[in-house]
């Protein structure tokens, strides 16, 4: 399915993710808040809900194909018109989402693309100015990608806050919930 690049906006992507990170610290078993190992956890945690920014990388393949449909031309007849496209591969690797959030500041494409899973595709006349085409489509998606690599850096520390606010207080509500049943006549099990 074609569509445009950049559509979604980073913030809200950012909130999806902090959001989906809190529950799988609040899921944590009980005991685990007490362990030395709990730091780790935390950080693998953290570790999953990192956004890996696509980069280009590898070589670009290019397939030719011929589109007929019916248009009119100069002297106002209509006619098939048959135009050759080249639709190009430009490979990533990284996560393909990326390509669909907006940084904050960005140049603006119009292209419409196919977003596969380790390949980005665009379409192109095959004619002689075909090469330059896909070469600034392709420098302006990087420049895109790389205002959205520094946004995602400088916001990455919310996301390991957000964790670590979380077990802070799942271990907070743990420590009150023991020190309530120490006072128990009967013995709670965990």
């Amino acid at each position: 399915m074609e569509e445009v690049l950049f559509q979604k906006s980073f913030y809200q992507a950012w909130q999806l993710q902090m959001q989906a990170a809190v529950p799988e610290v609040q899921k944590l078993d009980r005991k685990l808040f007490n362990d030395p190992s709990l730091g780790g956890v935390l950080q693998s945690i953290a570790k999953k809900y990192e956004i890996e920014v696509a980069r280009f990388q590898g070589e670009m393949t290019a397939e030719r194909r011929t589109e007929e449909r019916r248009g009119e031309d100069g002297w106002g007849d209509y006619r098939t018109i048959k135009t050759t496209w080249l639709d190009v591969s430009i490979p990533f690797v990284g996560g393909a989402e990326t390509f669909r959030i907006a940084p904050s500041s960005m140049t603006v494409l119009f292209k419409r693309v196919r977003i596969g899973r380790n390949a980005l595709t665009v379409s192109v006349v095959d004619n002689d100015a075909a090469d330059k085409e896909v070469q600034d489509f392709k420098n302006m998606v990087e420049g895109n990608l790389q205002i959205l690599s520094n946004e995602y850096q400088q916001h990455k520390p919310q996301l390991e806050q957000a964790i670590q606010q979380a077990a802070t207080q799942c271990k907070a509500q743990i420590d009150a919930e023991d020190a309530r049943d120490q006072t128990r006549s009967f013995r709670v099990k965990n």
